[in-house]
């Protein structure tokens, strides 16, 4: 910073590199009072920089405590196709069946002879002869280049890409296929701390599906970008309506009359899915402060309502195609904002002032490469005086730092949006290593071990970057998150400890207590398969019966869609 921010400035986003950004992301920032950053030459008075792709890695090592941005270092790795893919089978391998809810994958060109070889067993099968494949570049979205086929001489590979095991029985809404996706924030992977929304939005194709037409992407792909292209999308379809969207709040209400007590358990699997597929990057994230992750998962059901976990995206579409994106996203994303503890009106940086944070003077001690930072405060871009430049950022005038906000903010936020803030007990969830090919993207750097994931003896330094990651320049404490905030649910950790202390647990634990909840999750839905009623109240008699299983007390949070 150039000078300091005057303390009568408002609430300042910026979007992208150009200014430009999806059209209910700029419409709630405006509902809120914040101003769109206008640059200028050798200022950064910024207060959310929100960008579509990561951030480069020096852009973490200048963040000010009073400055956020919408990427984790790393985080990304499980929204390639690819390295999604290596990241579960590593987990599969090591932690067993929990792990069985990602169609099995071969990735093109390097695993081509297996997959030439599995297709040559599979007819050799009676029941093999007609499997159907599908076919997805590794670094394209909103559905351009996948394509299902049945002979491997039909596959057309001219770059990187996977192929996956089709799933032929998917569940279907009279007679349309169709997908769920649900939006999921991760203020930090160290420790793992994620939110998911209850509220999220189903995803049809606009033609009925059947195996007897592979060809047509409206009766297999549910993008909405693709199908909103389908000469059947603006018709009024059975039961669907027009369009290719539907609410959680929908779903739910279609669901629950088929499938009575195994419904609200598909919802619980759900959430140790997405739980479970975050534990698989968790070793390669660095300590990172002031930084979150906005993640869209896909997910489809089968005949049998079993979750598959389809793929994970980076930068989920905020834009308003139809009445069903306005209900969801425009809630979501005025209450993502106050989970993250960011101003909810229009206010200047003296509203945002507070006590500073002693010792905690750069927002990440690793850069992206994993590598430790030298400097606190000093930037790539300021060769020259570069001993000038620390001093003047490390004075008090320079890092403004955001009142704790959950005591006095919240009290002018309806109680709809934003329940109680209570203070928590902490919980951490420390990984260990895996393999470099596994748990990294392609052609990621050797990192040094951090011995804090390994569960093992923690040193001194490590033992800081994990107390500094927890810690905002706001204020909020990430390892006493809260329970919920609006329909943002925490889904990990399930409680909080009984202590101050960060908990040194490893993946393996974090697994082990993912799979309690899941047994407990089976035991309530066999034993409470005879309650009649079909509404919240049944609800509140699966989550009692849930809560006493586990004993985790009123720190442990349902996640539910409404109903």
């Amino acid at each position: 910073m150039s000078k300091d921010m005057d303390n009568d400035e408002p609430f300042i986003y910026r979007l992208n590199d150009n200014g430009t950004g999806p059209s209910l992301l700029v419409k709630v920032c405006a509902e809120r009072g914040w101003r769109i950053y206008q640059a200028t030459p050798g200022e950064e008075k910024w207060n959310l920089w929100w960008r579509s792709s990561a951030f480069p890695a020096t852009c973490y090592k200048t963040l000010d405590d009073w400055q956020f941005m919408n990427h984790i270092p790393k985080g990304g790795s499980i929204c390639r196709k690819d390295s999604l893919s290596r990241l579960l089978r590593c987990m599969r391998r090591i932690y067993g069946p929990i792990y069985d809810f990602s169609p099995p994958c071969y990735h093109l060109p390097l695993e081509y002879a297996k997959l030439v070889s599995e297709c040559s067993k599979l007819r050799r099968c009676d029941e093999g002869a007609n499997v159907v494949w599908i076919h997805k570049p590794v670094a394209q979205s909103q559905g351009r280049g996948i394509f299902l086929f049945r002979s491997i001489c039909e596959l057309r590979c001219g770059t990187s890409a996977v192929v996956q095991r089709y799933i032929e029985r998917p569940l279907l809404m009279a007679g349309y296929k169709f997908d769920l996706r649900l939006y999921v924030c991760v203020p930090g992977y160290r420790p793992l701390t994620a939110y998911m929304y209850a509220e999220g939005l189903a995803r049809f194709g606009t033609d009925k599906y059947t195996l007897s037409d592979i060809h047509n992407p409206y009766r297999h792909l549910t993008n909405s970008s693709l199908n909103k292209t389908g000469p059947r999308y603006s018709e009024c379809k059975e039961r669907i309506g027009s369009g290719c969207k539907w609410t959680l709040k929908q779903v739910r209400r279609a669901l629950i009359g088929r499938w009575g007590a195994v419904e609200w358990l598909v919802w619980q699997k759900i959430r140790a899915l997405v739980t479970l597929t975050l534990l698989a990057q968790a070793a390669g994230t660095p300590p990172t402060r002031n930084c979150f992750e906005f993640y869209g998962f896909d997910v489809l059901l089968d005949d049998a309502l079993k979750p598959w976990l389809i793929e994970v995206n980076l930068s989920p579409a905020l834009q308003a195609d139809c009445e069903a994106d306005v209900t969801v996203k425009q809630p979501m994303l005025h209450e993502l904002f106050d989970l993250l503890g960011l101003p909810m009106k229009h206010t200047g940086l003296s509203y945002l002032q507070g006590p500073p944070t002693p010792h905690i003077m750069s927002c990440s001690s690793e850069d992206e490469s994993g590598i430790p930072s030298a400097g606190s405060r000093s930037s790539s871009g300021h060769k020259r005086g570069g001993r000038s430049q620390r001093r003047r950022r490390a004075m008090p005038l320079n890092c403004v730092t955001l009142q704790p906000p959950m005591a006095e903010k919240y009290n002018d936020v309806p109680t709809n949006n934003v329940s109680q803030l209570n203070s928590n007990k902490s919980s951490s969830d420390l990984s260990e290593r895996l393999d470099s090919q596994s748990a990294t993207s392609i052609a990621s750097p050797p990192e040094p071990v951090d011995e804090t994931w390994r569960g093992g003896y923690a040193t001194a330094a490590s033992r800081r970057r994990m107390i500094n990651a927890c810690m905002w320049g706001n204020g909020v404490r990430w390892d006493k998150g809260v329970n919920r905030v609006g329909q943002w649910i925490r889904i990990y950790p399930h409680t909080h400890s009984n202590d101050d202390q960060l908990s040194f647990e490893d993946v393996r634990e974090s697994v082990a207590h993912v799979s309690k909840l899941l047994r407990a999750a089976r035991e309530v839905t066999r034993e409470c398969r005879d309650v009649k009623s079909r509404d919240s109240t049944r609800d509140a008699v699966f989550e009692n019966s849930l809560r006493k299983k586990l004993a985790y007390g009123p720190h442990f949070e349902v996640w539910l869609p409404p109903f």
